[in-house]
Parts: C-alpha cells; sequence; structure tokens
C-alpha cells in the first residue's frame, strides 16, 4: 500500500502542465521508494527508471488522485527516513558510516607508526637554522622510546631524509588524531558521532628546540669520497617549546589531519635504513616511502577522500532531518504548500544513498593493502611476537608502539561488515 501511494504521488504531481508537481511529487515519491528498504537506498538510478516508466500510464490518473489525498503513508516513509538516518549519524558501532571514518583514521595513523622508526635520519640538515631546525618531538613511535631528535646533518629531501619541518608537521597531525582517539579513554572510540560537530579538542604539545648546536663527530664512508662529513649536530642551548592546540573533535576535522599524514609523507618521501630491506611483510620497492608503499598511500588517500565525503553528505542528512512536524493527517497532501518537506525527504534519501556508496569505496580501498603487510604491521595491536609485546591500543604510544599500526583493522571491519549488513 505504502509503495502504491507513494508512486501514485508522482503520477499525480507529473501531470501538472507546469511542471510544479512533477518535481515535489517526484522528490517525494523516490525519497519514500528509496527509504523503502535500505538495498532501495542505494538503487537510486534503477528507482529513476522505473519512477519514468511508470509516470507514462496515464490511465491509472483518477486512482492515483484518490490514493494520494492520504498523507499517512508518507508520514511513515519519513518516519523510515528518520531512523535509518539517526542509525548512521548518532551511533558508533552500529554505523557503517563512522566504523568507515574510524578505519581511515586509524590506517593513517598505523601507516605512521609502523614506517617512522626506520627512516635513516631527521633533521635540518647541512644549515642548523633551516628547514625546521633541530627539534625533540616526545610520545612518537621510535624504535623503543617514544622520543625522537631531528638533529640530522644530512641533508633532507625527496628520497633522502626526513626534515625536521615535515616530522613536525605529521607529529601535530598525529597528536591530534590520538588525543582525539583516547578523548573518552584507552579504548579508541573518543572521536564523536557524525551528528556531532562542535566537541573542542584543547590540549599542548611538548618537546623542545635546540640553537648554537656544533657539528659532531666525523666519519668517512664509500659516498663521501674519502672525505670524512659528520653526520649530526651535537649540544648547543636547548630551549623547551608548548605548541596550543584549540582545535574541534570531529570527523571531518580528523579526516583532514589524516590527510596531512599522508600527503607529508608521500610528498616527502624519506628513505629507510637498509633500504627498507625485510622490515615489512607484503612491502618491497626502491627503499622510500613513496616508492615501497605507493600502493598503501594511494589505498588510504582514497579511504580519505570517500570517508571525508560520507561525513559531508552526513552534514546534507542533519540539515534535511526528518524529525520535524509530519504532514497534518487531518489535511489532504498540498504540493504547493507541502512541496518543502518533499524536497528535504529526497535530499535525506540521497545522502544517505551517497554515505553507503562512500563507505562501500572506503572497504574497497582498505582491500587493496596487501593482507600480509596488514597481518604483520597494520593491524598487529598488543601482539606477543619473539616472547616480547608488540603495539598499543589506538590513540596510546609507549615504546612498543613502533611497528605496530595497531589500526583495529580487525574489529573495525567487522563492526563495518556488521552495520552494513544491519541497514541492507
Amino acid at each position: 500500500m505504502k509503495k502504491t501511494l507513494l508512486l501514485s504521488l508522482s503520477f499525480l504531481l507529473h501531470a501538472e502542465d507546469d511542471g510544479f508537481y512533477m518535481s515535489a511529487g517526484y522528490q517525494i515519491g523516490e525519497a519514500a521508494q528509496m527509504v523503502k528498504n535500505t538495498k532501495g537506498i542505494q538503487q537510486l538510478s534503477e528507482n529513476y527508471e522505473k519512477l519514468n516508466n511508470l509516470l507514462t500510464r496515464y490511465s491509472t490518473l483518477n486512482n492515483l488522485i484518490q490514493l494520494s489525498s492520504s498523507p499517512s503513508a508518507i508520514n511513515d516513509a519519513r518516519d523510515n527516513l528518520g531512523s535509518s538516518s539517526r542509525n548512521l549519524l548518532d551511533v558508533k558501532t552500529n554505523s557503517p558510516a563512522y566504523q568507515a571514518v574510524l578505519l581511515a583514521l586509524n590506517a593513517a595513523v598505523g601507516l605512521w607508526q609502523v614506517t617512522s622508526y626506520a627512516f635513516t635520519a631527521c633533521g635540518p640538515g647541512h644549515n642548523q637554522n633551516e628547514n625546521g631546525g633541530i627539534q625533540t618531538f616526545n610520545n612518537v613511535p621510535g624504535q623503543n622510546t617514544t622520543t625522537i631528535t631531528c638533529n640530522s646533518y644530512y641533508q633532507p629531501g625527496h628520497g633522502g631524509p626526513i626534515s625536521t619541518e615535515n616530522y613536525a608537521k605529521i607529529n601535530q597531525a598525529y597528536q591530534i588524531i590520538q588525543k582525539a582517539l583516547t578523548a573518552n579513554g584507552s579504548n579508541g572510540d573518543g572521536v564523536p558521532v557524525l551528528s556531532n560537530t562542535t566537541t573542542k579538542l584543547d590540549f599542548t604539545i611538548q618537546g623542545d628546540k635546540r640553537t648554537n648546536a656544533h657539528e659532531g663527530d666525523k666519519y668517512k664512508y664509500t659516498w663521501t669520497h674519502g672525505q670524512y662529513v659528520p653526520t649530526q649536530w651535537v649540544d648547543g642551548s636547548t630551549q623547551s617549546t608548548t605548541e596550543n592546540i584549540n582545535t574541534t573533535n570531529n570527523a571531518q576535522e580528523l579526516l583532514k589531519q589524516a590527510s596531512i599524514i599522508i600527503t607529508t609523507l608521500n610528498e616527502a618521501c624519506p628513505n629507510f635504513q637498509n633500504g627498507g630491506s625485510r622490515y615489512w611483510a607484503g612491502i618491497s620497492g626502491n627503499g622510500t616511502m613513496c616508492g615501497m608503499f605507493a600502493n598503501e598511500i594511494s589505498a588510504i588517500q582514497g579511504m580519505i577522500a570517500n570517508a571525508q565525503e560520507a561525513v559531508a553528505q552526513a552534514k546534507i542528512v542533519s540539515e534535511n532531518a526528518q524529525n520535524q512536524s509530519n504532514l497534518d493527517t487531518a489535511k489532504s497532501f498540498n504540493p504547493y504548500t507541502d512541496a518543502q518537506f518533499a524536497q528535504s525527504m529526497l535530499a535525506n534519501a540521497q545522502a544517505q544513498a551517497e554515505i553507503l556508496n562512500r563507505v562501500e569505496q572506503v572497504v574497497k580501498n582498505f582491500e587493496k593493502i596487501p593482507t600480509a603487510f596488514v597481518n604483520d604491521s597494520l593491524g598487529v595491536c598488543y601482539a606477543m611476537q619473539g616472547g616480547e609485546r608488540r603495539g598499543t591500543n589506538p590513540g596510546q604510544t609507549t615504546s612498543n608502539t613502533w611497528g605496530a599500526g595497531c589500526a583495529y583493522v580487525k574489529e573495525t571491519i567487522t563492526n563495518l561488515n556488521n552495520s552494513i549488513a544491519h541497514f541492507g
């Protein structure tokens, strides 16, 4: 009955010569048809074709006019639409959109954790006052440490050591996401639901900067053409630094930070110790970040972009929420006076359709990452290997964090599949 009634609205409104009835009726008809079941939400083009075919059957117009006079089925459809939107925007575990965002964030953070410890060096290069200078960073995933000092004398650049400036840029984004993940404790679900866009995130990043350093001991290598060269800057005057972070703990802001991590890694393209050999299962290449991890960087960039679009569509859903006053059941639907909520229904339904589409794309992006790398590094979380524990919970950084992404891949993918099945 509901389906017949809503299709009847499309018949009726299409029949008007001035086109207004067609517009409002089509919007209600398609929106309601799309939310009749969730799989219908994902079949926008198919429904459009069906409606166009049905709209040619003018012989049933009189009967359809009678059916469209009752607003009860329209209100039912709006209730269904509102319910599905709340399941997308107001919950965490059962929301495929939220889980997709979480997967993208953890993948970006995880890639930094499993690769940064193996960089050849970090620092300003030949001039201690350039490229971000000499800095010490705390709460970072160093090898058996949480403190890294960027004091390398080797000149940074694409395919070489990473500059202090680029390390600082990535570290700031990393610390913001880490702080967000632990906003509710150590379980890693501190990112608010998608409907919450106003929660603040205020904290400080502690470190130090060094000036007036001097060149350290000099060594001769095969590539120095017989000359002795220093490898790092040493000593100097140290000054503690405090960076105040005042941002918003919401999905869109955090995805922006995740993008900074991946984009900077790709553009800086630091090289790895030992040519990156035997560090990661399923990974090989020329010994640089952008060479060895080109596939993984591309996959995570795709995950972030699709998650960002899902969040953008979530805003449209919120702006067209179906919890406002329903159509008065005591009066017939009037396409002239009731057109606004018809447009709102369609916008809401289309946005939900696109959210689910983007969620599926996030999963497909992730599936491009080799399983061996996920199981060996990116997804490792509190795993016992060689009698030692690897990895920490999302948002935590200890001396065991390095080399283990702890992207909660298994848990997040399970939640994603369950939530998608719930909607399907």
